[in-house]
């Protein structure tokens, strides 16, 4: 925790409100949130249902125009995060940006999309410590706690099927460690996948359904910088998709072409 408040209290954008949820935690957390409790509009300390449940706890206290949820061991990329962001013409429901994965070989830089699709909030999801989520959208339904896993993407795909807008802002955000719960198999990782798959509309399914497939295809060669970057494009616009698909398929019958002469 104590990087995360390290973090927070870099930041050289002040107009904000702090708050912390802790789950009466017996690792020396309430030790830290007390000592640094002046910096806090609100904090508790006290056994909870799960992360959503923290989350929700802490929307119900929150006045601020957007929310930002962090976990403990999330930090911003530099001090500049909330300043760079805000210096922005904010105007949609979610406005969200890039983010930075720590992984035990490195650290990968994660893009996000530029434009939002629906095509992608349901194949992809937006890390929710780089999204910044009008307050008032959350207050009037927040995270679904009977998830453990995957509520807040859930609660993107809902958004964006309602309409809400979303605006991208050309910056990392965030940086956390890989590794969590969604990043790793267990039997409530596949349930929650398997109930959020069944939960996409019948109208955008057969897209999705194609969308994920060719990126899966191409991430196979993501060594390659060439492709990455090309995989990256799937990111801003899913249109690509099947124009990348095309070109696959031109690709494979112009080497058949070329086999054959050989011959």
């Amino acid at each position: 925790m104590q990087k995360t408040i390290d973090s927070v209290i870099a930041q050289t954008w002040r107009d904000f409100e702090w708050i912390i949820i802790d789950g009466g935690s017996t690792d020396g957390s309430l030790e830290l949130i007390e000592k640094y409790q002046e910096h806090f509009a609100y904090w508790c300390s006290e056994p909870d249902g799960g992360v959503y449940h923290a989350q929700n706890k802490g929307i119900t206290k929150a006045n601020g125009e957007y929310v930002n949820c962090m976990n403990a061991g999330d930090v911003f990329v530099d001090s500049n995060t909330l300043e760079n962001v805000f210096a922005e013409n904010l105007n949609a429901d979610i406005v969200y940006g890039d983010w930075v994965r720590d992984e035990p070989l490195g650290k990968e830089y994660m893009h996000a999309p530029k434009v939002m699709s629906l095509i992608y909030i349901f194949t992809d999801n937006v890390c929710h410590q780089s999204m910044f989520v009008k307050t008032q959208l959350l207050k009037e339904k927040g995270f679904d706690e009977n998830m453990k896993i995957f509520a807040d993407w859930q609660r993107w795909r809902e958004l964006a099927w309602e309409g809400r807008t979303f605006q991208y802002v050309p910056y990392p955000v965030c940086l956390y460690e890989a590794g969590g719960l969604s990043d790793t198999p267990s039997p409530q990782n596949t349930l929650e996948r398997r109930m959020m798959y069944d939960k996409i509309p019948l109208e955008i399914k057969p897209s999705v359904d194609e969308h994920a497939r060719v990126k899966a295809e191409l991430w196979q060669y993501k060594s390659n910088s060439f492709l990455k970057d090309t995989y990256n494009l799937i990111y801003d616009r899913p249109l690509y998709c099947h124009f990348i698909k095309l070109n696959l398929g031109f690709l494979k019958v112009l080497k058949s072409i070329m086999d054959f002469i050989k011959v």
